[in-house]
C-alpha cells in the first residue's frame, strides 16, 4: 500500500488535492506513530497521460537537512527495484510529451543529471528520434578534459562536472534537452543554461521530468532568463503540480541516528557463490577506464546502435536459468548499460535497480518504500558512501553486480560480504575488459 494510494484514473483532475497523513493512515499502531510523524500534501496541475500517479512514486525521508524528504520513483530503476520495462517505458513516455508540445529543431545535446537521471536521460535518447547526441552530468573528477562545472544546491553531493568538448552539437546545435527526474525550484537547470548560453547560445532549452514542482514564482524566473539570453526556455513533464511537506524534526533526527546503526542488521553469513564476468566494450581513447557508451564524454546515434549491438553480442556471458528470479544492480551514474544486459533477458523473471549516493532512512513497516539499508564506500572513488536498498526484501536466486571500471577482487569484498547477508545465493561481478 503506497503513500499516494488514491480511488481510480478519474480522480486526477486539474487542482486535485491528495491529502497523505501516514499517522492517519497507521493510527491503528501507535509504535508507527511514533516512528514516522510526518505528513505531505500533493496538488496536481496537470497529467497529460492520465496516468496513476500511486504506480510510478513513494516519498521517503533522507539525512539531508537542506531537504528532508524525498520522492523515490518505483519505475526509474535507480532505489527500489523495478522491471526493466518500466524504467525504458519512461524515457519513451517523456518523448511523446515533448512531441505532443513542439517540433524538434535541426540538431540537438540531450543532457541527464547524475546520479539518480543518467538512465532516464539515455532512455529519452534511445527513443527520441531527432539527430541529438547525448551526454550526462557526473561526479567523476577527470584530468585534462573540459568541463563546466555547477552546482545542484540542494542535493546530498553539490558538484556536477559536464565534460562537453568531445561533443560536435554541444556548439553548433539548435537545442539543448535537459533531463532530471524531478525539478523543484529549477536553481540547477538555470545554472545549468547560463554556463552553456554564455559559451554557445542556443535557441531553445526544454526542460523534461517525470515530476515538476515548480510555482508561479519559479515559472516567472525561467520567463525573465528568456529575456535576459534572447532564448526560448520550454518545459516537459509527465506530472506537474506541488507539495506540502511537514515533519517534527527531532523525532526525524532520531530515526536517522537509529538508521545510521549499521549493528542493527543480523548478519546471516550465509553461504554465497562469487563469480567474476568480463565484458568485451570500447573504452574511451582519452581515459581507458571509462566506457565509450555510457554518456560521461557524449554519444551519437551511431554510437548508441553500436552500444545495443555490443550488448546483444556479450549477453551470452550472463547464464539465466528460465525459473530463476534475477537482480541486475547497477552501480551510481553507470544505470543504463545495466539495464540494456536485463533487457535481453525478457522471458524471465528479473529486476533492476543501481547503487545510490542518496542517504534515505530505512524504517522496515508498512507504507514506507525504504525497509532495508545496506552501506558500503564506493566502488569508483575512495570515502564516498553507498548505499544499496531493500536487496534482502525480494527472494533473488542471483544477482549481476555491474561495474564500469575494472578492479582488483580484493576491491570487491566489502560489497561481497553484503550479499552475504542476503538470501541470494550466488553474486556475479560484471566487469568491462
Amino acid at each position: 500500500m503506497s503513500l499516494l494510494k488514491v480511488k481510480s484514473r478519474n480522480d486526477y483532475k486539474d487542482n486535485l488535492e491528495i491529502k497523505n497523513t501516514l499517522n492517519n493512515k497507521l493510527s491503528y499502531d501507535n509504535n508507527l506513530k511514533e516512528n514516522l510523524n510526518f505528513e505531505y500534501n500533493i496538488k496536481l496541475r496537470e497529467n497529460i497521460f492520465d496516468l496513476n500517479i500511486d504506480d510510478y512514486l513513494d516519498l521517503g525521508i533522507r539525512n539531508n537537512n537542506k531537504r528532508r524528504f524525498l520522492f523515490i520513483s518505483k519505475t526509474l530503476g535507480k532505489h527500489l527495484p523495478c522491471r526493466v520495462s518500466d524504467m525504458d517505458d519512461l524515457g519513451l513516455k517523456i518523448v511523446k510529451a515533448y512531441e505532443k508540445k513542439y517540433n524538434y529543431l535541426n540538431s540537438g545535446v540531450i543532457i541527464s543529471f547524475a546520479e539518480t537521471a543518467t538512465g532516464l536521460g539515455h532512455s529519452v535518447f534511445n527513443h527520441i528520434n531527432a539527430d541529438f547526441e547525448f551526454i550526462h552530468t557526473t561526479r567523476e573528477i577527470v584530468k585534462n578534459k573540459k568541463t563546466l562545472d555547477f552546482l545542484e544546491e540542494h542535493s546530498h553531493a553539490t558538484d556536477h562536472y559536464l565534460y562537453y568538448e568531445d561533443l560536435n552539437y554541444f556548439k553548433d546545435g539548435e537545442e539543448i534537452i535537459l533531463v532530471d527526474d524531478e525539478i523543484t525550484t529549477g536553481n540547477t537547470c538555470i545554472n545549468l543554461i547560463k554556463k552553456i548560453n554564455n559559451l554557445y547560445p542556443k535557441k531553445r532549452y526544454t526542460i523534461c521530468s517525470i515530476l515538476n514542482w515548480m510555482d508561479e514564482y519559479s515559472f516567472k524566473r525561467f520567463k525573465s532568463l528568456e529575456k535576459d539570453l534572447n532564448t526560448e526556455i520550454n518545459f516537459v513533464y509527465l506530472f506537474s503540480g506541488s507539495f506540502i511537506f511537514k515533519c517534527d524534526e527531532e523525532k526525524i533526527k532520531s530515526k536517522i541516528k537509529e538508521s545510521e546503526n549499521i549493528d542493527k542488521y543480523i548478519l546471516k553469513k550465509n553461504k554465497l557463490k562469487v563469480n567474476y564476468i568480463y565484458i568485451d566494450m570500447d573504452k574511451y581513447e582519452q581515459n581507458k577506464k571509462y566506457l565509450k557508451y555510457t554518456g560521461r564524454f557524449g554519444i551519437n546515434k551511431k554510437d548508441q546502435l553500436d552500444l545495443i549491438s555490443k550488448v546483444k553480442n556479450e549477453c551470452f556471458k550472463l547464464n539465466i536459468l528460465d525459473n530463476e528470479k534475477v537482480l541486475f544492480l547497477g552501480s551510481e551514474e553507470f544505470m543504463y548499460i545495466p539495464m540494456l544486459f536485463a533487457d535481453q533477458f525478457k522471458k524471465s523473471d528479473i529486476y533492476y535497480h543501481s547503487t545510490t549516493r542518496s542517504p534515505i532512512i530505512d524504517i522496515d513497516i508498512d507504507n514506507y518504500p525504504i525497509k532495508t539499508k545496506f552501506t558500503h564506500n564506493s566502488l569508483y572513488n575512495k570515502g564516498v558512501v553507498n548505499y544499496v536498498y531493500n536487496i534482502d526484501k525480494i527472494k533473488y536466486d542471483k544477482c549481476f553486480l555491474f561495474c564500469e571500471i575494472n578492479k582488483d577482487k580484493e576491491e570487491f569484498e566489502e560489497i561481497i560480504k553484503i550479499f552475504s547477508n542476503t538470501d541470494i545465493k550466488e553474486l556475479n561481478i560484471v566487469l568491462f575488459k
